[in-house]
């Protein structure tokens, strides 16, 4: 069969192809709900590690300060993203009167180390109520890893800020921009199907 006889097919029973497509767009319209903003806060930590005194050259002194804060990175970067780091951000949001369990925190974090740097990524769907988080996730990060990892000793690993706590909204993901669009597209594929199917079981009322 030439394309030109398919597209003659589809002339006819044009209407019957966009009919699906009409439809699902309509529903889609009607039902149509704005996506709740979400927004993300993005922190970055620098790690330290006191170097040894009693050390025997500067050079090895400074050295393993360094190695060490890179191990330290990766294990606060992990401890960031338990439920037991979600806990102790609850707890201090507690002592400002801002009650958020912590199982509605967990999950919440993401985090990545480079070096001696932690990236800590925090979303949440009310920004100013963010903000309140990721001052508490600073906090419980500078002041509470010794808590965590007690082979950092008493006075735990210096960790800073380097970044504020701003919160910015998250754009809408690609997939969620081409919902609609893609299923207008798919019933219209199958809106195309029902005319071939139309002219197969009625190819003479077709050619009417």
């Amino acid at each position: 069969m030439e394309l030109r006889t398919y597209w003659q097919i589809l002339l006819r029973r044009w209407w019957l192809a966009l009919i699906p497509a009409i439809v699902v767009l309509g529903i889609g319209l009607a039902t149509y709900r704005q996506p709740a903003p979400v927004y993300q806060v993005g922190i970055r930590f620098t790690v330290g590690y006191t170097p040894e005194t009693s050390a025997t050259s500067l050079y090895d002194k400074y050295y393993s300060a360094w190695l060490a804060s890179e191990y330290i990175a990766a294990a606060l970067g992990e401890w960031s993203k338990t439920g037991d780091f979600a806990a102790e951000v609850s707890r201090e949001l507690q002592k400002q009167n801002v009650d958020i369990a912590a199982a509605a925190l967990a999950g919440r974090v993401v985090a990545d180390n480079k070096r001696s740097m932690i990236s800590m990524f925090i979303t949440w769907p009310d920004a100013r109520q963010l903000e309140v988080i990721a001052t508490a996730a600073i906090t419980v990060m500078q002041t509470r890893n010794a808590q965590a990892f007690p082979q950092l000793g008493p006075n735990g690993a210096i960790v800073r800020a380097v970044d504020p706590p701003v919160a910015g909204q998250v754009p809408l993901g690609l997939r969620a921009q081409l919902d609609l669009p893609i299923r207008v597209a798919l019933a219209l594929g199958v809106g195309i199907a029902l005319v071939f199917f139309a002219h197969y079981i009625s190819p003479a009322k077709g050619r009417a």
